[in-house]
């Protein structure tokens, strides 16, 4: 009889000691295992001030907290434009509840006045909370191009840069993509799925 009750405590103690464990290994706070994706970090995105296809004024900075993707086109460019904003315009349909962003920038902004921007945006359904198309002198152009995003000079419209540049949520640039190349566009779908795990 002594053996069978020594036994049953032993068990209920077990069972509250258990029990106790549990609970405490509940409340213990959880890691904070902060995600941070495996693309490079290039360098700062540029701040710039534009002219939006509404007439409002662009401000780069009011992307901070958002990933985004800039690019350079120009309204009647045939070739390469076509391309990269039917593209542009498939990629904002797919992340459009994940709050990306589209910065379209001319390079013929005396043709590509804020109205024909405007005209051009609804060809590609863009949604003007998402999807800017912009506009500012040449020379500011220019410089923005070569010295703010590194890519081609656009001295002449069809000079311009046919990539993709990602930019993650803290206003850095994360990395370059072909629009002609669907291989590539699609590292860039990849690319703008890891970044939106970022904090």
């Amino acid at each position: 009889m002594i053996a069978w009750k020594s036994i049953g405590s032993f068990a209920f103690c077990l069972i509250v000691l258990l029990i106790s464990t549990t609970i405490h290994s509940c409340n213990e706070p959880k890691q904070n295992l902060e995600y941070k994706s495996e693309l490079p970090e290039v360098k700062s995105a540029p701040i710039f001030t534009a002219e939006n296809s509404d007439g409002t004024t662009f401000n780069s900075s009011s992307l901070k907290g958002n990933v985004w993707v800039a690019s350079f086109m120009f309204t009647s460019c045939s070739g390469v434009c076509p391309v990269m904003n039917g593209r542009q315009s498939t990629l904002q349909q797919e992340y459009s509840k994940s709050n990306v962003k589209f910065v379209s920038i001319s390079v013929d902004p005396e043709t590509d006045t804020k109205e024909v921007l405007a005209d051009y945006a609804k060809e590609y359904n863009a949604n003007p909370y998402s999807w800017f198309f912009v506009r500012m002198p040449l020379d500011s152009v220019r410089g923005l191009a070569v010295k703010g995003f590194l890519v081609s000079d656009p001295v002449e419209p069809s000079a311009h840069s046919p990539r993709f540049i990602l930019v993650d949520k803290k206003g850095m640039i994360r990395g370059y993509y072909d629009s002609m190349d669907s291989v590539k566009v699609q590292e860039l779908r990849n690319s703008i799925s890891s970044l939106l795990q970022e904090k």
